[in-house]
């Protein structure tokens, strides 16, 4: 029973191909996610200062829940790639429009 089942994804694997690496959506959520987690270090490492204008010292706890908000953000993105992938299907592809194609 396993035969047919790999047979019969054969044809489907020759004619179409996930996007992979290059679909956007992983490109946004790596980004989204580097600077979540630049904002979550710098909440523990960075001191915030004092407000100029009051004296009275800021919090960190912004740059925190920022930082961990974009990091979720993220994930989602990559969460949405892996359960909704981009499928191409190579047949309705027109070689004669793409670069080097005659």
């Amino acid at each position: 029973m396993s035969q047919n089942a790999s047979t019969s994804h054969t044809p489907k694997a020759t004619s179409q191909h996930l996007a992979g690496a290059f679909d956007i959506r992983n490109v946004i959520g790596a980004l989204i996610g580097l600077y979540g987690l630049v904002l979550v270090i710098c909440s523990f490492t960075l001191d915030p200062g004092v407000n100029p204008d009051t004296g009275v010292a800021k919090s960190s706890q912004d740059n925190l829940w920022s930082g961990l908000a974009m990091l979720l953000v993220g994930v989602i993105f990559f969460l949405w790639t892996r359960l909704r992938p981009i499928v191409i299907d190579k047949t309705k592809i027109d070689e004669s429009v793409l670069p080097g194609g005659h």
